[in-house]
């Protein structure tokens, strides 16, 4: 299942999960509910730290393939793979 997230609403502890409500920017930007991630707690601070050094390393490419094309001449577009 895949669901679009704009943002955060809350975060909540219940019954050793950590809920997370996620929201979608709705019409006249006002924000919706799209769903809640439930992590077990004793599994959070894995999978957000996984989260954390996934997106650094993603920073990195990113960066690398903009002064690649910098260095090479071309245009301002980044394709990752």
């Amino acid at each position: 299942m895949q669901i679009f997230a704009d943002g955060l609403s809350r975060i909540t502890l219940s019954n050793l999960n950590l809920r997370i409500t996620l929201v979608q920017n709705g019409p006249d930007n006002k924000q919706v509910e799209a769903g809640t991630l439930i992590i077990p707690a004793t599994q959070a601070n894995a999978i957000v730290n996984g989260l954390v050094n996934s997106l650094k390393k993603l920073d990195e490419q990113i960066k690398a393939a903009a002064e690649a094309k910098k260095k090479a001449g071309e245009p301002d577009q980044i394709k990752i793979q």
